[in-house]
């Protein structure tokens, strides 16, 4: 006589628990937004612009250059246009709340905009200015506290915000490598964030490289992420400053410069007499674009350095001798052909031609 398996009492109750546990599993899986090309409007869809061919609503954009550019004038000056929803430098804007992140130096985010007041003789509404530190890199923690706040000024002040600014993109990703994509994705990631939970523009200002010529500091992904880039520079002679647009995904306007300067302001006197200023941002004819010159090592600085004090063309070996001592005639060589590669200099039959 065969024996015969009897099946555990409880097993179709295990099956159920099992069956409950998939479901609960199927339903944790984050559910894709998809769209069929079939089912596409004919009609064709622009950017929801916020400033007219300048940036685009719930977009990310940065403004970046050297310190003392006016990178963080021209922002206040941005965001007090989009608060007033008045034109920006002959630009049609949208009004709505600004929040700024002043996460680098509030009093001086603060003494800016009381210069602004002061200049324009009245008081932005619906600015608000975070003075509390604010680290998009260490945790969600942040990131979730920005959110509540834009929600909770939206109620309070009955207007919906539009425009945050970060104020910079170093002091909001303290801790983090700039160069490291795993820590600047993070960083880029709580960005999207705000950006998607409370529908609104997030402007970062932030720094130049050493190669002015190489663009913004830090991860070449930023870029990639960046909806707008602007760069600012400056001339310390003229006082003329530029802000170019050097990337725009969705909206024509790369290449645009718009010329701006700073106007001096006096705020009052310091503790030891001495006058008080701050600046705001007045509008100018763009000046020209100025050619960028990568950063040069010691040897090819030494050579534009030789053939500026000889006044005229010289052999490549006339400077490599001249050079002996300090540096070697391969190095020297070396350095003469990356010249000609920058189209600083012209060579021919071994003769070295300064270009002006």
């Amino acid at each position: 006589m065969s024996a015969v398996l009897e099946q555990p009492k409880n097993l179709e109750a295990l099956r159920r628990s099992a069956d409950r546990k998939v479901d609960a599993a199927a339903q944790m899986v984050r559910r894709l937004e998809v769209q069929l090309a079939q089912d596409l409007s004919d009609e064709a869809e622009f950017e929801d612009e916020l400033i007219e061919g300048f940036i685009g609503r719930q977009a990310m954009s940065v403004l970046y250059g050297d310190s003392n550019s006016g990178k963080t004038f021209l922002a206040i000056d941005i965001a007090a246009a989009v608060c007033q929803g008045q034109q920006w430098m002959g630009r049609n804007v949208d009004a709505g709340m600004v929040v700024y992140l002043a996460t680098e130096s509030p009093r001086s985010v603060c003494e800016r905009l009381k210069a602004y007041h002061a200049h324009h003789r009245m008081k932005l509404q619906n600015f608000v200015v975070v003075k509390s530190p604010i680290n998009l890199y260490e945790s969600e923690a942040d990131t979730t506290a920005v959110v509540a706040l834009i929600r909770e000024m939206e109620t309070l002040h009955g207007a919906k915000c539009e425009l945050v600014v970060g104020d910079t993109l170093a002091r909001l990703s303290a801790g983090a490598n700039e160069n490291s994509g795993e820590d600047m994705g993070v960083v880029v990631r709580h960005v999207d964030r705000i950006r998607q939970e409370a529908a609104v523009h997030f402007m970062l200002i932030h720094h130049s490289g050493k190669d002015a010529a190489r663009g913004m500091r830090g991860w070449s992904g930023l870029r990639a992420a960046t909806d707008t880039e602007v760069e600012i520079t400056a001339n310390e002679t003229t006082g003329n400053r530029a802000a170019e647009v050097t990337k725009q995904r969705d909206m024509a306007g790369k290449g645009e410069r718009i010329g701006f300067r700073l106007h001096t302001i006096k705020m009052g006197t310091g503790k030891w007499g001495q006058p008080r200023t701050s600046c705001v941002v007045t509008p100018i004819d763009a000046p020209a674009p100025v050619k960028k010159l990568p950063r040069l090592g010691g040897v090819q600085q030494a050579i534009l350095g030789v053939l500026r004090g000889h006044g005229a063309d010289m052999r490549t070996r006339e400077i490599a001798s001249t050079l002996e001592g300090q540096y070697g005639k391969t190095s020297v060589y070396n350095a003469v052909e990356r010249l000609k590669d920058l189209a600083l200099i012209e060579v021919s039959a071994g003769i070295v031609h300064l270009i002006k």
